[in-house]
């Protein structure tokens, strides 16, 4: 689980209370407050994720897109301050074992639907956070086999 506060910003257009990325994981289950601050990347648009008390954002991740063999689109999202409220949330991340091996289920890859992501792992995750370049690729396209 990881816990965020966002802290009021006086100039909110300076800056971003996260960056856009992808999980990592399966899913995350988001729980947040009322504050607006979630934006999604929908059709080349951000649109921000109006807050419904007492309910969860559920974010589909990069594992599950390569299991799904791209049936299951993770989710590109950020977070943006707010100029006058603390914005806090609660993500619950649910993937496998960090030395498990993830690969697009077998029964979803066929002759008209070919296998699109390479394996990966945690370690490959690493390596490539460890190395990357911020103006390149996403790790999920990094482990995309066509575009």
């Amino acid at each position: 689980m990881v816990m965020n506060c966002y802290p009021p910003c006086p100039q909110p257009d300076l800056t971003l209370g996260m960056p856009p990325h992808s999980d990592y994981g399966f899913l995350t289950l988001l729980l947040q407050d009322e504050v607006k601050g979630l934006q999604i990347q929908h059709k080349e648009n951000w649109v921000t994720v109006e807050p419904i008390p007492g309910s969860f954002v559920v974010n589909v991740g990069d594992h599950l897109e390569i299991f799904s063999n791209g049936r299951y689109k993770s989710v590109l999202h950020r977070v943006l301050v707010n100029s006058m409220n603390y914005r806090i949330s609660v993500a619950s991340l649910h993937s496998l074992p960090f030395k498990s091996t993830v690969q697009p289920c077998p029964k979803l890859i066929s002759e008209t639907n070919p296998r699109r992501y390479m394996d990966t792992d945690f370690a490959t995750f690493l390596d490539y956070i460890k190395s990357r370049d911020s103006t390149k690729k996403s790790f999920l396209q990094s482990r995309k086999l066509t575009s």
